[in-house]
């Protein structure tokens, strides 16, 4: 179970929630700098992970959440540290506690139901803790990759938490709010003496996609009730009608009479679950796999309505129809004030669809990399410390003396850009540099150096 899922990541989404300005020349110029003899930066991989509202009928993508951090000794020669015998580090999501989940009715939906989606897998352990798919608690170790030089915490089920002062709205219609902008604290320690030696805080986004902003109107348009069953009926209604001839909604994997619960890359391989093959539904091989993909057949479809048909660059009525945003945004980072959007870096809907890029979806062959716009500022040329394939250039590429830093390390998450528009973003560079850009203050690492910011080599 734990090597199936270490790969998850979502859907991208953006909110600007903050008034920070973007111009670069509207920021304080650095001016500060850590004292300690280490630093810590941590960062989210993606930007805004999704998770459903309950997961009773059908699941597109699992509580899943990743942190990534490194450590740096400072020094005239600063030194990457990743070795599990010199320090320990540790990360806390604040907001998310394992009673809280518990008491959460659609959190309570996923601990009930995912033992049927994920066969094997118990999302409470029998000391009561709440468990990702990996194994991962809301609080814990992080593990080392001593040779890539950070460490990482896998698959936490970090959920939107119930926050009467959050931002983001119930998709079923309820008045209740969640902040999806959750805090990741990350602590490390000598590991002979317990001493705390570096310490930083670093979102960890999590939010509902937008399907039910459609998908409950489109139940109550063919007769169907306008609730979560009606509106998974009337997709297994149309689902039927697609050639395959399988209604996902009669699917019956627990055996109740009540079709559901199913995911769709059962059948539809998706590389965001860590599978690189369909493994079909449990204990119904009547049920065959699809060539598809599940970006493929989720795109392809909906890029037949009439809404994406009449194309609009505004991802606000486009992107965000279905992505996390209008108030939940993802992209929300420094190229938003630079007049970019989704389709500048991945290209419009049904140009991916008529490409046929959506058959290799998540890979470096079809996202986009910094170079594009950045020429050789941005350039990954292929060396040992690019890692290339799933998720793309960026998430796993290194650069600076001797490729040991990680670019996220520095720029960021992806979609999440600093400087970004949520100011809760920018704490950590702001904190480390007094500067909510990109890791431009050498002092920061270098303790010979000086404390303005500066465009550091890559």
């Amino acid at each position: 179970m734990k090597r199936l899922f270490v790969s998850i990541a979502v859907f991208a989404g953006v909110a600007a929630t903050a008034s920070l300005a973007l111009a670069d020349d509207n920021h304080p110029n650095g001016g500060i700098a850590p004292t300690g003899p280490y630093v810590v930066m941590a960062t989210n991989d993606l930007g805004m992970h999704c998770a459903c509202p309950g997961a009773e009928t059908f699941l597109l993508l699992p509580p899943f959440n990743t942190l990534r951090a490194q450590v740096i000794q400072r020094d005239k020669d600063p030194k990457v540290i990743a070795d599990p015998s010199k320090v320990r580090v540790t990360y806390n999501i604040v907001e998310d506690t394992d009673d809280g989940l518990k008491a959460d009715p659609y959190f309570q939906s996923w601990i009930a139901n995912a033992p049927k989606i994920f066969p094997g897998y118990e999302p409470v352990r029998a000391d009561g803790r709440i468990q990702g798919l990996t194994g991962a608690t809301l609080d814990g170790d992080m593990e080392a990759h001593t040779s890539q030089g950070w460490w990482e915490a896998v698959g936490i089920p970090a959920y939107p938490v119930i926050d009467p002062n959050g931002v983001m709205t119930d998709p079923l219609g309820s008045n209740q709010k969640r902040n999806p902008y959750l805090t990741g604290n990350v602590k490390v320690y000598d590991q002979a003496t317990g001493a705390l030696l570096a310490e930083t805080n670093t979102v960890v986004p999590v939010a509902f996609g937008g399907c039910c902003g459609c998908h409950l109107q489109v139940a109550a348009d063919y007769g169907y009730p306008s609730d979560p069953r009606g509106s998974f009926d009337v997709m297994g209604m149309l689902h039927e009608q697609n050639g395959s001839g399988i209604n996902i909604a009669q699917i019956d994997v627990d055996g109740d009479g009540i079709g559901g619960p199913i995911r769709c890359s059962w059948c539809h391989v998706d590389p965001a679950m860590g599978e690189s093959s369909a493994p079909g539904v449990p204990g119904h091989p009547e049920y065959s796999t699809s060539k598809y993909t599940f970006s493929d057949v989720v795109h392809r479809f909906h890029a037949q309505s009439a809404a994406v048909q009449a194309y609009d660059p505004d991802i606000a009525s486009d992107c965000y129809r279905c992505h996390p945003g209008n108030n939940v945004n993802c992209y929300r980072g420094h190229h938003t004030g630079k007049g970019l959007w989704c389709t500048d870096c991945h290209g419009d809907l049904n140009k991916r669809v008529a490409e046929g890029q959506l058959l290799q979806p998540w890979s470096d062959k079809t996202l986009p990399t910094c170079e594009k716009c950045h020429g050789d500022t941005g350039k990954v040329d292929g060396k040992s410390y690019l890692n290339m394939g799933i998720f793309g250039q960026y998430l796993n590429g290194r650069g600076h003396k001797d490729h040991k830093i990680l670019c996220s390390s520095c720029h960021g998450e992806p979609h999440a850009l600093y400087p970004s528009t949520l100011a809760a973003d920018n704490a950590q560079n702001v904190a480390l540099q007094g500067d909510p850009r990109a890791i431009g203050v050498c002092n920061v690492c270098h303790t010979d150096r000086g404390t303005d910011w500066k465009k550091p080599p890559h």
